[in-house]
């Protein structure tokens, strides 16, 4: 266990994000004395808590700035009260939610805690019915776009699970089909808190979908056909507006700058390739980052009606984490 955190004298040296809003934070997760906050998880394992399950260069930040708030998060939900609990993690692709999610399942394992973390992508529609959804999409993206989705199963599992605490999720495997992947499979567990990961979670309707004066665009600016098909995206975001009202709360990993979505989304596909031998490249991924950039209004991906807010530059560091309305 590192003998630093971030109050110690000298703080962390990995940690660079202000402590104020951090403070308020834990504040508002019931924590007024930080000291004793901090003492509670050291008894728990501390810097220890599943370690192994980090990706290889993450620095501690992450432990102190989102591991261990969510878990006092969660914790209020999880004893304290009888109904079960939703949880959403939103950020943009390759922000770093999906491996957070990983953690966040063997630290509960390692706490013996009724816990399971999905992604809303485990959802995406079975390869014909997903080839038909996204037919005709100007980035020809073969998956990504909300009404990707089938939104009656996410409803259906979300409600069985309410009903009886039993979680039947199917999986989604990406590198299935060449990179464009397909269903492989189903996963059963009996969470208390379920948590869901995903790029465009809580993400509200556009008040004007024409107007993309804010949205910024290295290369061009949105063409024609995007900006029509923009009003199809919007609708197919709307069918999603009630499955955020079942969230009790979202974290959102916010990138201090949009287009750091470019390098992280390319990291993550290198990385898929190296695993698994097959990603998205090329003109594949050069359309998907396009996707990203000009689907929805890179405004409304910033403004997630979330109550918990950790800003990430380029290289994924935490520069800032508190209470939303704090930002």
């Amino acid at each position: 266990m590192t003998k630093y955190s971030p109050w110690s004298n000298p703080a962390d040296p990995e940690v660079f994000f202000k402590l104020e809003a951090y403070n308020q934070l834990l504040k508002e997760l019931g924590w007024e004395d930080k000291v004793e906050w901090l003492s509670q998880w050291m008894d728990r394992g501390g810097r220890e808590l599943a370690v192994n399950s980090w990706q290889p260069g993450t620095k501690s930040d992450w432990f102190w700035g989102l591991g261990l708030p969510f878990l006092s998060d969660v914790e209020r939900y999880l004893f304290n009260k009888e109904e079960r609990k939703i949880f959403g993690i939103s950020g943009l692709p390759g922000s770093g939610k999906t491996s957070f999610g990983k953690w966040l399942n063997n630290a509960a394992l390692e706490l013996d805690w009724p816990l399971t973390v999905i992604s809303i992508d485990d959802f995406y529609l079975p390869a014909p019915e997903l080839e038909k959804a996204m037919a005709g999409n100007p980035w020809e993206v073969p998956r990504g776009l909300p009404g990707s989705h089938s939104i009656q199963l996410i409803n259906k599992t979300l409600e069985k699970w309410e009903e009886t605490g039993h979680l039947k999720a199917p999986q989604f495997d990406k590198a299935l089909r060449n990179g464009r992947g397909d269903r492989s499979g189903w996963v059963h567990s009996n969470p208390k808190i379920l948590v869901i990961e995903g790029w465009f979670i809580g993400c509200p309707l556009s008040a004007d979908i024409q107007n993309s004066r804010k949205d910024h665009f290295e290369k061009e600016p949105l063409t024609a056909i995007e900006k029509d098909f923009r009003v199809k995206v919007q609708h197919s975001l709307s069918t999603y507006q009630t499955i955020w009202n079942k969230f009790e709360r979202i974290w959102h990993l916010k990138a201090e700058d949009f287009q750091s979505v470019n390098s992280w989304k390319t990291q993550q596909e290198t990385n898929q390739q190296r695993e698994r031998g097959a990603s998205l490249k090329g003109d594949h991924l050069q359309r998907f980052l396009r996707m990203i950039q000009t689907a929805i209004p890179q405004e409304d991906l910033q403004s997630v009606k979330s109550n918990v807010v950790a800003t990430l530059d380029t290289s994924r560091r935490i520069t800032w984490v508190g209470p939303r309305k704090y930002q």
